[in-house]
C-alpha cells in the first residue's frame, strides 16, 4: 500500500512535536508534522524533508509505528517514530498556524480526534 501522507511522531525527551494548521482538515486542526511524498522520495526522505520544512526541526526517522486509512480523511497514512536531532522550533510553512513541544499527557487537550491507538501505544510505551 503507497503511502499519501508520512505523519512524524517526533520525541524530545517528554515532549511530542505538534502543527496547527491555519485551515483545519474537517474538524482537525492540531495535528503530528508531515507531508505527502515528492519526486520518488522514500517515506523517511519525505519526513526529513517535510519536518525541516515545516518545522526547522531535523529528525531521524526511526521506524515504522502503522499504515492505515485515515477515518477522516480517507487517505492511507504511515505513522512514524522519529527521534529529534537539532533545530529550532519555527514554522517556515504558510499552511501552518504554530508549532509547540507538548508533554506526552497534554495531548489530548490539542486533538479533537481521537489519536491513532497505535501512535497512542507507542507514546505510552
Amino acid at each position: 500500500m503507497k503511502s499519501e501522507v508520512i505523519i512524524g511522531i517526533v520525541i524530545k525527551g517528554t515532549n511530542v512535536l505538534i502543527v496547527k494548521r491555519k485551515e483545519g482538515e474537517g474538524n482537525l486542526r492540531w495535528q503530528f508534522p508531515g507531508g505527502c511524498p515528492e519526486n520518488q522520495e522514500t517515506e523517511e526522505q519525505t519526513l526529513i524533508r517535510e519536518l525541516y520544512e515545516e518545522t526547522g526541526c531535523c529528525i531521524r526517522p526511526i521506524k515504522l509505528i502503522e499504515q492505515k486509512l485515515h477515518p477522516y480523511t480517507k487517505k492511507i497514512i504511515s505513522y512514524w517514530a522519529c527521534q529529534y536531532i537539532s533545530g529550532d522550533l519555527c514554522v517556515n510553512d504558510d499552511d501552518l498556524e504554530e508549532a509547540r513541544w507538548v508533554e506526552k499527557y497534554e495531548l489530548n487537550n490539542y486533538f479533537t480526534t481521537s489519536i491513532n491507538e497505535a501512535v497512542l501505544k507507542y507514546l505510552n510505551g
